[in-house]
């Protein structure tokens, strides 16, 4: 269901070039994210490293795991997260307070 609520979300505000890449996106947060590190095994590491290695058609950057990348919608490519921090973004979001 949040993959659908997501993908929802995402097609409901942008005209979309590649669907392939944000169902990808969408998969990857909704099924990855919840992971985290227990007993020194970095779950969320895994889970990148599997999916980079089993999904094919969408290839994810060597550099880095699955989670550090957004879906660029104009080049249809992922991007690292790093380059959304603009000087008009950091100016406008309060990040002392919670979403």
């Amino acid at each position: 269901m949040t993959i659908c609520k997501l993908l929802e979300a995402i097609l409901a505000t942008n005209e979309v070039k590649g669907l392939e890449w944000v169902f990808v996106f969408c998969c990857v947060w909704c099924l990855g994210a919840g992971f985290s590190e227990l007993n020194a095994i970095n779950y969320r590491r895994s889970f990148s490293d599997w999916w980079k290695d089993k999904w094919k058609v969408c290839k994810f950057p060597a550099k880095g795991m699955v989670f550090d990348y957004y879906v660029d919608m104009e080049n249809n490519k992922p991007e690292e997260w790093i380059k959304m921090n603009t000087k008009d973004i950091t100016t406008t979001l309060d990040t002392s307070k919670p979403i």
